[in-house]
């Protein structure tokens, strides 16, 4: 089976387990990145960052060829990074080439639709993926939004632990990521958070009139 669904932490106690292969984090930032791994690879420049902690670090750039070689890693962790990506068949191409195995972490389509902050900038997210337990493969669409978003990233990280489904994407694959491209979600109106604070209170309101009329028997 080149992809199934697996979580974080059992990923983690296995890499722990496998420190003799060589892990990549793909996409490692200079703040988030695994400690499991001994190479990493981000679009910025945190030379400096991972030179100060002597851990291996290359620059790589978007839309072109990774700079590594053929099966160069035993591992690639990919964790919230291909959503941001132009193109997600191509980059997967070269996650495959230049990785025997590995992780990926996708946020779900709740969850993109929930958090701000995370397509405001250049790189933000682009697309939404689901995980086709069916076929076993990923697939994305062009992300909309369909929620004016109301949370912040913080708020999420803090309720992934009991949301873990509702939130995250998690994969183990070997071999070959199976990917395709749907057609883009069709969506009438976008709901706003007015609208959705509205009916919060509409409700919260008509829960307590009912709880008085029962107490008085009105």
């Amino acid at each position: 089976m080149p992809i199934r669904r697996t979580n974080r932490q059992n990923q983690i106690r296995w890499l722990k387990d496998n420190q003799d292969l060589k892990i990549l984090d793909l996409g490692c930032s200079n703040v988030k990145y695994w400690p499991e791994a001994n190479h990493f690879a981000d679009i910025h420049d945190f030379k400096k960052d991972f030179r100060n902690l002597n851990l291996n670090f290359t620059q790589i750039k978007p839309d072109e060829k990774l700079p590594f070689k053929d099966k160069e890693f035993d591992y690639v962790i990919c964790a919230h990074v291909i959503e941001h990506v132009n193109d997600p068949i191509s980059f997967k191409t070269e996650i495959q080439r230049v990785g025997k195995a590995g992780y990926i972490e996708l946020p779900t389509r709740l969850n993109d639709n929930m958090v701000f902050g995370c397509d405001e900038e250049e790189f933000g997210h682009k697309w939404w993926f689901e995980f086709d337990d069916d076929n076993q493969q990923l697939v994305f669409a062009k992300k909309i939004n369909a929620l004016e978003k109301f949370v912040s990233v913080g708020s999420v990280f803090a309720l992934t632990e009991i949301f873990e489904d509702s939130f995250i994407i998690q994969c183990y694959w070997s071999d070959d990521i199976p990917m395709k491209k749907r057609d883009s979600y069709k969506l009438g109106k976008k709901i706003t958070f007015l609208s959705l604070v509205k009916k919060y209170f509409s409700k919260k309101i008509r829960v307590q009139i009912s709880k008085i009329k029962n107490i008085f028997k009105l």
